[in-house]
């Protein structure tokens, strides 16, 4: 499994085109769980539909942007409906796909929403998996997050145990103390490397190779 870890979506871009574009081809199927949503929002298929739908949704054409300009064609790209579409016709679609996207939005929440529907060995799976922001953390075996408008303290969470070597990440990063203080913590209490992903950065893992791609600082123990 190759591991890409992003805090935007943004890859299309001179940073990281030239290294993405070794993993990423023309004939790809692309698969997108985008299951990083609470009830609140997202709660019904129409609230489903407002966000993802290919037409009008206003998610859509941020997520799939990044994939027409590597030169993927649209309908090699395909959303998982979590109203509508069963678990088994959600678990052929990873299969069979070549790279499994995770959206942005609330990791917590995605790793839940992607247990309940029983996904997690067809994502283990799969090829590649490329995670921006939510989708990044949750690939992770545990996390941190640092308070924001969606949580408002610091917390540690469990993620889906895609990547097994023991290593956090701070998405987003923009050097504010309260973000330090926050990787100071997690390299006190949980792990001995944090890697601090600003929004033209990202992390590959390929055959437990780690390369960090743009904007990424390393802090240790």
């Amino acid at each position: 499994m190759i591991n890409i870890l992003l805090s935007q979506y943004n890859f299309q871009d001179k940073w990281a085109r030239d290294i993405i574009q070794k993993y990423i081809h023309s004939n790809d199927k692309i698969t997108v769980i985008p299951f990083a949503f609470s009830e609140k929002l997202i709660g019904n298929i129409m609230e489903w539909q407002d966000a993802y739908n290919e037409n009008y949704g206003k998610y859509y054409r941020e997520i799939v942007e990044p994939f027409l300009e590597l030169g993927i064609s649209e309908k090699n790209i395909t959303f998982l409906n979590f109203f509508e579409d069963t678990e088994d016709k959600m678990k052929r679609i990873i299969e069979s796909s070549d790279i499994v996207f995770l959206t942005g939005g609330l990791p917590d929440m995605a790793v839940q929403h992607v247990l309940e529907k029983g996904l997690l060995n067809s994502i283990n799976e799969s090829k590649i998996i490329i995670g921006v922001s939510a989708g990044a953390l949750m690939q992770l075996s545990n996390y941190h997050i640092s308070p924001d408008k969606d949580y408002p303290e610091f917390m540690y969470s469990k993620g889906l145990g895609l990547i097994k070597e023991n290593f956090y990440i701070e998405v987003h990063y923009s050097e504010t103390d309260l973000e330090n203080n926050c990787i100071k913590r997690a390299l006190k209490e949980k792990t001995d490397i944090v890697y601090a992903i600003k929004d033209t950065g990202g992390i590959i893992l390929d055959n437990n190779t780690i390369t960090l791609l743009g904007d990424v600082i390393t802090f240790k123990k």
